[in-house]
């Protein structure tokens, strides 16, 4: 008898699921205040309209970009002029290098073997964008090494600087990066890749550390904040938005947006 009402009874209520870990480290809280400036990605015009609202909003307040300056937009000539300038000249804004800067010093560096991963990928927007080039038959021909000079004698003492770019920044317990970071390990222990191409956890698990990444190189439809992971790439060459992110110590973050000329 037992065994049949073993049987036949009604099971219990399922075992509630277990919840995702949850990111335990409090508000940003940088040494100081800061403003990050997501994927420019060749919009001038919008990168020089946010530096205005940023200067408004937050007068004096140094500038972390988040990489991605180039490829895809219009105008990456303009925009790489502009931080040159800004960081070299004035010294109140910081250029971390994102994916797409990797890829052209690549194709420096190995002009035949890289030469078609970075066109593909926007390369070729940022050769028209520099209205002096002169590169003939050499990209229907694939002679990259020649389109390779051409580019570097454009570039300029700008190439040293695309070089020079580091892939992080941190303050207090905020740190920027461009594309994420694995949240199992320290950052100062993260493969290069995983700063500038991504890692397949982050977004996924919360770093233990108590340390809030901000980022570009995902595209949100709009900025956020949530279990400490602060994304600002919000498309500005596709979708017409560029973000900044101000983070004050112990305050919720600021979002600031410029439009965007779209192409096409």
């Amino acid at each position: 008898m037992k065994s049949l009402r073993r049987l036949f009874s009604r099971p219990g209520p399922a075992s509630p699921e277990p919840l995702p870990p949850s990111f335990r480290g409090g508000l940003p809280t940088p040494d100081e205040g800061f403003a990050a400036i997501g994927d420019v990605h060749g919009c001038a015009d919008a990168l020089a309209a946010l530096w205005d609202k940023v200067a408004d909003a937050a007068p004096g307040m140094k500038i972390i970009h988040v990489g991605d300056y180039i490829d895809r937009g219009e105008d990456s000539a303009g925009v790489l002029r502009m931080l040159h300038e800004r960081q070299t000249h004035d010294g109140d804004i910081l250029c971390l290098k994102g994916n797409h800067e990797e890829m052209l010093l690549d194709f420096l560096r190995a002009p035949e073997e890289k030469g078609e991963r970075w066109l593909r990928n926007g390369g070729l927007q940022t050769l028209q964008s520099f209205k002096d080039i002169s590169l003939g038959n050499a990209l229907t021909e694939h002679n990259f090494s020649l389109v390779r000079d051409a580019l570097a004698q454009q570039l300029g003492d700008m190439a040293g600087f695309l070089e020079a770019m580091p892939r992080l920044w941190k303050s207090g317990n905020v740190a920027v990066v461009h594309a994420g970071a694995d949240p199992r390990k320290p950052l100062e222990s993260q493969r290069p890749a995983n700063l500038t191409w991504g890692h397949p956890a982050f977004g996924q698990l919360p770093r233990e550390d108590g340390t809030w990444i901000v980022h570009g190189h995902t595209v949100v439809d709009r900025p956020i904040m949530a279990n400490g992971v602060i994304s600002i790439d919000t498309g500005a060459y596709a979708r017409g938005r560029l973000t900044a992110a101000i983070i004050r110590p112990g305050r919720e973050v600021e979002f600031l947006q410029a439009a965007a000329q779209r192409s096409g």
